[in-house]
């Protein structure tokens, strides 16, 4: 091998090496955050893996997570021995380097992409705190951006080999991937749905059925999953869909603000379009035929705003695209590589600066407490109250996890009743934080009530605490109790008369 090939092979493996570095540093410096909503997803996995089902409440089927197989992964380990929250977090750090290292090495699947062009986007992916940031908080995103950018490389790589006349291959590869991305995270069909349409539509045009081997591989794998999702819970779509999402223009101006709000994190990934305008005719001749993934960003944004955008930090609604918008932004910069080098060397200094500075990324994660307080509130109750209690909380995951009380979900994640039920100011209030039903939770005769967040509170804070407090009788039933714990941290919690408690 010459000097100069030893060279190239050296710059090409600097990007991936550097977004590995500085991801693995983010991850440093947020451990040991865990998301309160990763427990959820860690309630469901176990009790999966003890014979009782993908439930919340044994006996309750109700579909309160949006990542089966993150969830299946989960209580597989945990039948084997592994610890779920450990378990998580590895697997979260795994799939997040797989993605930053499958980016370089994008050329192999399209004669399209120079290998500049994976270099670059993995520097620039990896050294994003919206990406790094989701590495190891226990959610499933690392997953799911994996599972994304196999499947639009692996489409690719189909939709190059008709293009060339060459042989289609590696379908089922490609189709088994966006089937398993959609098991992920049912968001993954806008850009699932774009990816099998152009090879559809390339199947048709060509008259070459082989091309349509990818999406049918999607359809017979995910088909068969979603019947027996829909004979085992009853709804279309996930029970959180129901809780989150409604139809409203103040959901819509929510959305919108999310998306604009991401632009600033994320310039480095999304200016490279814009630089593609001086160089469109050229653009085009030579990534035209990867037009689909542009179209799939697109669509996967106005679907971003249609929902109103996410209540948590990092813009998670983003960060499982984001392997994807780093490929069309390498893209863009491979065509002028010099020019390309120096943007992502400024891109990586920017995005560092951003982890540290903008109010979405570590300053909000680092004041994000609930997962750790909810830690020592659920394993406090665990120890203090009476096992057999039902417990209604706006805490859905860290403290029901620990505490392994029957729990009623007052933001109605985990409960069908309140996440069906029709608010009309839905979109002015938090994502996530708008339904309630106070007259539905009373009646389920709770023996503790949790208003605020996990240290509890005095005084009603959500719509769900605001409605309870108002029912008739309920301060005769109740008394609030505050507790020190451990830590020297204050619990308020509302406890029914006669209910077991110290």
């Amino acid at each position: 091998m010459s000097g100069a090939h030893k060279r190239l092979d050296a710059l090409l493996w600097l990007g991936p090496v550097a977004g590995l570095a500085v991801c693995a540093g983010y991850n440093a410096v947020l451990q040991p955050w865990t998301l309160d909503d990763a427990y959820i997803s860690f309630r469901y996995a176990e009790h999966f893996a003890g014979g009782e089902g993908l439930v919340y409440n044994p006996g309750e089927r109700v579909e309160g997570y949006t990542t089966f197989l993150w969830v299946f992964l989960l209580g597989v380990g945990h039948a084997l021995g592994a610890d779920t929250r450990t378990l998580a977090k590895v697997l979260g750090a795994v799939f997040a380097a797989g993605s930053i290292l499958l980016l370089s090495q994008a050329h192999r699947f399209h004669r399209g992409i120079p290998p500049i062009a994976g270099s670059l986007a993995a520097a620039l992916v990896g050294s994003s705190a919206i990406f790094g940031a989701w590495a190891m908080p226990g959610m499933e995103v690392p997953l799911v951006a994996f599972l994304l950018l196999a499947s639009a490389l692996g489409f690719a790589r189909e939709a190059d080999a008709a293009e060339s006349g060459g042989t289609p291959r590696g379908w089922w590869a490609a189709g088994i991937c966006g089937a398993l991305a959609l098991m992920s995270r049912p968001d993954s069909v806008v850009l699932v749905s774009v990816l099998s349409a152009w090879l559809l539509g390339l199947a048709a045009l060509r008259r070459d059925p082989r091309l349509a081997r990818a999406p049918l591989v999607v359809a017979g794998l995910y088909g068969p999953y979603f019947a027996w999702r829909f004979a085992y819970y009853g709804w279309l779509l996930p029970n959180t869909f129901y809780a989150k999402v409604g139809s409203t223009g103040a959901q819509v101006e929510r959305g919108v603000r999310y998306v604009t709000d991401f632009v600033e994190p994320a310039a480095f990934l999304l200016v490279p379009a814009v630089l593609l305008v001086p160089f469109a005719k050229v653009a085009w001749s030579r990534f035209g035929g990867l037009a689909p993934l542009w179209a799939g960003v697109a669509l996967h944004a106005a679907y971003v705003v249609s929902v109103g955008g996410d209540v948590m930090p990092a813009f998670r609604f983003f960060a499982h695209v984001l392997p994807v918008i780093g490929l069309l932004a390498g893209l863009a910069l491979s065509l002028a590589p010099r020019l390309g080098v120096g943007v992502v060397a400024v891109a990586v200094a920017y995005n560092v600066w951003q982890f540290g500075h903008h109010a979405d990324l570590r300053p909000r994660i680092e004041r994000g407490i609930v997962g750790l307080n909810g830690e020592e509130v659920g394993l406090w109750m665990r120890e203090n109250l009476a096992p057999d209690g039902l417990l209604a909380t706006n805490t859905a995951g860290s403290v029901p996890y620990f505490s392994r009380l029957r729990t009623v979900d007052m933001l109605g994640l985990n409960d069908a009743h309140i996440a069906h039920r029709e608010m009309p100011r839905m979109g002015r209030g938090r994502a996530g934080h708008e339904k309630a039903d106070g007259a539905y939770v009373l009646s389920r005769d709770p023996d503790y009530v949790h208003f605020g967040s996990a240290l509890g509170r005095d005084k009603p804070v959500f719509a769900s605490d605001r409605e309870l407090y108002a029912q008739p009788g309920f301060t005769e039933r109740y008394v609030l109790r505050r507790y020190r714990l451990p830590s020297g941290n204050r619990l308020a919690l509302w406890v029914k008369k006669g209910a077991p408690a110290p």
